[in-house]
């Protein structure tokens, strides 16, 4: 199934919140691949199904904080940033559908096969970063992405079926982080399969609950 790509609505929209709705997507990518007896990945169960339910966002869910509105403040000027440094083009979309039970919503379109994730961190965490990717060039060795950012972005490679994912990392005063993150085959794989399996979880729970 081709990818639908929605650019007729805007991110962080009550539209594109209720684009969401009832849907796995990319940011619940990590929780995804969790084993199953994790809280991470019961609790992610637990919201889909309501959701399915209600056809309402989840009455638990997460509204973000000061780190989150910091990210939301920071982005627009990370991504001019990214376009000048690269001189890449970024096309903004609103969603992109896999089917009815599964989207994603990455921070841009790059070329006809690329993606990119920008995060702006606070200065400890891009110091962090900093410090990573020399010992990884001491040790000779390539620095990935942080675990649940990285496979955020292979589920978001997995829904678009594009080749590359950029991890861009951005904060006022420090140095900026740009690593092209390639499709991991073995890891969209296992995506694929852990859907499978969480949507016909979550087909179960309704027809119990409606019981």
């Amino acid at each position: 199934m081709k990818p639908k790509y929605r650019f007729d609505i805007d991110q962080n929209t009550d539209e594109w919140i209720a684009e969401k709705v009832g849907k796995f997507s990319a940011s619940s990518g990590s929780d995804l691949l969790m084993d199953k007896k994790t809280k991470g990945y019961s609790n992610l169960i637990r919201k889909i199904t309501e959701e399915r339910i209600t056809g309402k966002p989840c009455e638990n869910k997460w509204s973000g904080n000061s780190f989150t509105e910091r990210g939301h403040e920071l982005e627009p000027i990370a991504n001019e940033s990214f376009q000048m440094e690269t001189f890449e083009d970024i096309k903004s979309v609103g969603v992109v559908d896999h089917n009815d039970w599964c989207l994603c919503s990455p921070d841009g379109l790059i070329n006809d096969d690329g993606l990119i994730q920008i995060k702006c961190p606070i200065f400890s965490t891009q110091w962090d970063y900093l410090d990573e990717i020399e010992k990884a060039k001491e040790k000779k060795y390539e620095w990935k992405p942080p675990t649940n950012y990285y496979k955020q972005m292979q589920f978001e490679l997995f829904v678009t079926q594009r080749d590359y994912n950029y991890f861009y990392s951005w904060h006022p005063n420090l140095k900026s982080i740009c690593v092209k993150v390639l499709r991991d085959e073995e890891m969209i794989k296992e995506i694929e399969l852990r859907l499978k399996e969480a949507i016909s979880e979550v087909k179960q729970n309704i027809n119990k609950l409606k019981k």
